[in-house]
């Protein structure tokens, strides 16, 4: 059973925070023309409107923070590293990617 202390651990509502950061912050780039999306999955889903994107979107990550909060008590040393590392690499990967485009037009 999911308890609410484990399911609001500061990795999963950080995680949270920032993809859904990373969907509104695509949605608005891409509906101002000035980014594009760069995961060909997701980008898929864009012509089908922005309902059918968020949803894939949510579903993308929302499954996973209750994977990872379920095996938590079981597996606590795990779940922190993974979700530590999760955080990390997505951080870098956002921040490279919008560093890329304002800086270098990519």
């Amino acid at each position: 059973m999911l308890r609410t202390r484990q399911l609001f651990a500061w990795e999963n509502v950080a995680l949270t925070i920032i993809c859904l950061a990373d969907l509104f912050s695509t949605l608005y780039w891409v509906h101002a023309g000035v980014a594009v999306e760069d995961n060909p999955i997701f980008a898929a889903w864009l012509p089908h409107g922005d309902f059918a994107f968020c949803v894939m979107k949510l579903l993308s990550f929302l499954p996973l923070i209750l994977i990872a909060t379920y095996y938590r008590p079981r597996r606590p040393r795990l779940i922190r590293v993974a979700m530590r590392s999760t955080l990390f690499l997505y951080v870098a990967m956002y921040t490279g990617r919008f560093a890329a485009q304002a800086l270098l037009g990519v």
